[in-house]
């Protein structure tokens, strides 16, 4: 992996807009779905579509857990190579504390990155709480439907 700063805060934003996308587009099912408890009517329906959208923020999650191993795998690569720059290429002779403070600040970039998806995998996993939460809301309806029409 070459190193381009420019490039990757380019992709970093990129990649902001598409989980903001993601996070509104969850937000606004699961919010859907909170609001059709109130109707038994559309338990059944609301009992299908949480545990479909569990499966698909799971399958989501384990994506960008993925991701994110790979970009910490850049993030290594790339450490070791700016720091060999800073050490063997760069015009002026640093203390190795200098070194990996020049090194963190070429890298912020991409610790950006890693620190956006890290954000969005533990979004993921609070919707799955949330989902997980919703069954036994649905279990409490069905139990308070039932005790109001005996």
């Amino acid at each position: 992996m070459e190193f381009n700063k420019q490039a990757i805060e380019e992709k970093t934003i990129v990649i902001e807009e598409k989980l903001k996308a993601d996070r509104e587009q969850w937000g606004t099912k699961i919010s859907d779905l909170v609001s059709k408890l109130k109707d038994v009517s559309q338990l059944a329906d609301v009992q299908v579509f949480m545990l479909s959208y569990r499966q698909m923020l799971l399958d989501k999650s384990s994506e960008m857990k993925g991701n994110l191993f790979k970009r910490n795998g850049d993030y290594e690569e790339l450490y070791q190579r700016r720091f060999r720059y800073y050490t063997l290429e760069y015009d002026i002779k640093l203390t190795g504390g200098e070194k990996e403070k020049f090194v963190k600040a070429d890298l912020m970039p991409i610790r950006r990155q890693i620190n956006i998806l890290e954000s969005h995998i533990e979004f993921y996993s609070e919707c799955i709480r949330t989902l997980d939460n919703m069954a036994f809301a649905i279990k409490n309806r069905i139990t308070i439907h039932t005790n109001d029409t005996m």
